[in-house]
């Protein structure tokens, strides 16, 4: 699917934010990702402030999949939560996440595997001045190697790894690509928008795709 987003439009001012990898429910994953709450209920609301802290009403959230662990009896409580969370939130399914379940939950604008999300912004120049520029983010739950765009500036958004792609011999998979992992643990427990993602980045030229 793809996701047009017109940021040059209307009077309000609106951002565009990702994250993923809330693990609700999952009380195993305080361990594995040394994650600093007491039990997975101070989790929950702590994510939830700091989400809230951070997006507006009228903002856009890509979630990047691994949405919840609950058992039957703390579905209602994932719902409530999603209920009082700011913003308008497309889902990309996460390895852990059944179809069946995430198309039940309120506020999901949208749900798929894969979301290509281009963002139309006004940008200055040096010499030119105001200008429209697009930025295409290709959105998936894992990490893929090459994707639309690549060799043009487009970046790469995704789950699932818990930071574990930065460390040991595959760590180079982020060396010279426009790629970040935007796992919540990764970012204080908290969206991290389009504009923080290109900086992040800034230091990564475009790949020029060369032919012989």
């Amino acid at each position: 699917m793809r996701l047009n987003i017109d940021l040059t439009q209307g009077k309000k001012v609106i951002n565009v934010y990702f994250t993923s990898d809330f693990h609700l429910f999952h009380n195993n994953v305080l361990k594995f990702d040394n994650r600093p709450f007491n039990d997975v209920h101070h989790m929950h609301q702590v994510i939830e402030q700091r989400w809230n802290e951070t997006v507006n009403p009228d903002d856009i959230v890509i979630y990047l999949g691994d949405l919840s662990f609950a058992r039957r009896e703390d579905k209602q409580y994932v719902e409530d939560m999603l209920k009082r969370l700011n913003g308008h939130i497309h889902f990309v399914m996460g390895n852990h996440d059944k179809l069946e379940d995430i198309k039940k939950l309120p506020k999901l604008e949208s749900v798929q595997d894969y979301l290509e999300v281009r963002i139309t912004s006004m940008q200055h120049e040096v010499g030119v001045g105001e200008k429209r520029v697009e930025t295409l983010f290709c959105c998936m739950h894992y990490p893929i190697y090459s994707w639309n765009k690549k060799h043009h500036g487009s970046y790469h958004a995704h789950g699932h790894c818990h930071g574990n792609l930065h460390h040991g011999e595959e760590a180079s998979f982020y060396d010279d690509r426009r790629v970040i992992d935007v796992g919540c643990m990764l970012h204080d427990y908290t969206p991290i928008s389009y504009t923080e993602v290109i900086e992040k980045l800034s230091h990564v030229e475009i790949e020029k795709l060369t032919r012989e």
